[in-house]
């Protein structure tokens, strides 16, 4: 994978996407849209050296996934992925096969939280299913961690 061209395509994708809200919406607010891609590029280009630069990166990052998201679900939602590639890429954590169909699963889940969201007309149930998910899944990861510190410091023995 050539990471060289991905972080910059990401981040191109991503303001198309804030610019395909922007654009689409009838509201004067699609150009805060336009705005916030100067803080989350400066952040993402402009400050290689600065400690704690993915801290900002996201905080930035959000604020135009709430701004796309405030128009049109569906730009927030791509804007997200976009973020969120973007910011696993800068982490490293985005180098193999196997990472980068991770990524994909979290993007179909997410489509399908959205379409939910969407047809439900309210949020809470969604969320609530998804914080009970989230709930569970760091349950059973807790014990696993567990039994894995356990065999392997010879408590267990």
């Amino acid at each position: 994978m050539n990471r060289a061209f991905l972080k910059p395509g990401l981040f191109l994708l991503m303001a198309l996407g804030a610019l395909g809200a922007a654009v689409s919406s009838h509201s004067p607010a699609g150009y805060l849209c336009v705005l916030l891609l100067i803080p989350t590029g400066g952040f993402l280009f402009a400050a290689h050296a600065w400690h704690g630069r993915i801290f900002y990166l996201v905080c930035s990052g959000e604020l135009l996934v709430i701004a796309c998201g405030a128009l049109i679900i569906w730009a927030g939602l791509f804007t997200a992925w976009m973020l969120a590639g973007v910011v696993l890429l800068d982490l490293g954590m985005l180098e193999g096969r196997e990472d980068v169909s991770v990524f994909i699963l979290f993007c179909c889940v997410t489509l399908f939280l959205a379409a939910g969201m969407q047809l439900s007309n309210h949020v809470l149930v969604p969320l609530l299913l998804l914080a009970a998910g989230t709930g569970l899944v760091l349950f059973f990861q807790d014990i696993r961690n567990y039994q894995l510190r356990k065999k392997y410091t010879g408590a267990g023995s």
